[in-house]
């Protein structure tokens, strides 16, 4: 650091010497005969030294401080009568996100590993790192099943050590002490995470902190528990004739016990479609599940007639990759213009048309 400017003595001197970084300005004195005292121009330092860089030493000029370009400068640190300002500015490792590729998780699903890497050419003692949680992004530490507060630690030799975490109370950030990176090297750090059910879909990451310094983790993509998609071969519908029976196909995407959902299913607009036939109105969705077992489902029509709203459905798609299939009954009338369409199903957040209609 540097020192206190000198002192030096002149008639007439008003300014204080200035410092930066190091001594703080020189105060100014007066005495009964009339002569003032003033400190010299006082130093301004930047350390360097092991893991600190671009140190160098800037004078200060009269009463004013040196370095004030820089900009992490706080007025009026080492002007006249104020004290000096000290700036440490550390670069023993650096982070970066880990990845790619990115971390991809499917809501309910298994966990990923999110992680950063830390990079140094010089020895670094161990650490306190912390790992939070995105907010309000449904993120959970291990699985809703079982909790994992552990962070793995890959050295440059490629040798791994779990270290474990506390908890803090707002449930979203863990700590971890005395962390041995056993740099220099690259090292890479990861915790298991995984989307809850109602996970916003979407980019987003974890923010770890080692040593007080911050970075991303790798990217992790939230997707969706299941597709839908149109089901089965098109279906003919006859003007004012027989019912058929459009739907979609639900597929699992790897997550584990699916929630109940809310369906609903949508008539084509002004296309004078109805669900069932006008003698015999049919508001049922019907659900073949993954094991082949049919479930039928009593809807609540809109006050339009377009809309079918069927509430708590059991997809029936238990495992990774099982698929169900799902339909209504629609008849068209005589006034129905002839032509392909569709029905619109929402299940859940996911919307698809169904199997496409052909009115003839």
């Amino acid at each position: 650091m540097g020192g206190g400017g000198g002192a030096g003595y002149s008639a007439g001197e008003t300014g204080g010497g200035a410092g930066y970084a190091g001594g703080g300005g020189g105060l100014t004195l007066a005495n009964s005969q009339g002569y003032w005292g003033s400190g010299g121009g006082g130093g301004s330092s930047f350390v360097s030294g092991p893991g600190v860089t671009e140190g160098r030493t800037v004078a200060g000029n009269g009463a004013q401080a040196g370095g004030k370009d820089d900009p992490l400068y706080q007025s009026p640190a080492g002007d006249a009568d104020h004290h000096g300002q000290v700036v440490l500015q550390w670069s023993e490792f650096t982070l970066t996100p880990g990845g790619p590729p990115d971390v991809e998780l499917t809501r309910g699903g298994p966990v990923g590993y999110p992680g950063i890497h830390v990079d140094s050419d010089v020895e670094v003692a161990p650490v306190t790192v912390s790992v939070t949680l995105p907010a309000d992004r449904g993120l959970l530490f291990g699985t809703q099943a079982l909790a994992d507060y552990q962070l793995t630690v890959q050295d440059p030799s490629g040798r791994t050590t779990p270290y474990m975490g506390k908890l803090l109370e707002d449930g979203a950030t863990l700590v971890f002490s005395d962390v041995d990176l056993n740099l220099p090297g690259t090292a890479v750090m990861w915790v298991a995470v995984s989307a809850g059910h109602n996970a916003p879909l979407g980019a987003t990451s974890l923010a770890f902190t080692v040593a007080g310094k911050p970075s991303s983790s790798t990217t992790v993509v939230v997707t969706p528990a299941y597709d839908v998609a149109p089901g089965g071969a098109p279906v003919t519908a006859e003007r004012g004739g027989a019912p058929v029976y459009p739907g979609v196909e639900v597929r699992n995407n790897g997550s584990q016990d699916i929630p109940l959902q809310t369906v609903t299913a949508a008539l084509p607009a002004e296309l004078n479609m109805q669900f069932g036939t006008p003698g015999n109105p049919d508001q049922q969705l019907t659900v073949w599940d993954a094991n082949h077992n049919t479930t039928v489902y009593m809807g609540n029509l809109s006050d339009d007639g377009q809309v079918l709203t069927f509430s708590h459905v059991d997809l029936g798609i238990p495992d990774a990759g099982s698929r169900s299939v799902m339909w209504v009954a629609v008849s068209a009338s005589d006034a129905t213009p002839p032509g392909a369409t569709r029905v619109e199903f929402s299940v859940g957040d996911r919307l698809s048309p169904s199997t496409t209609i052909n009115v003839i």
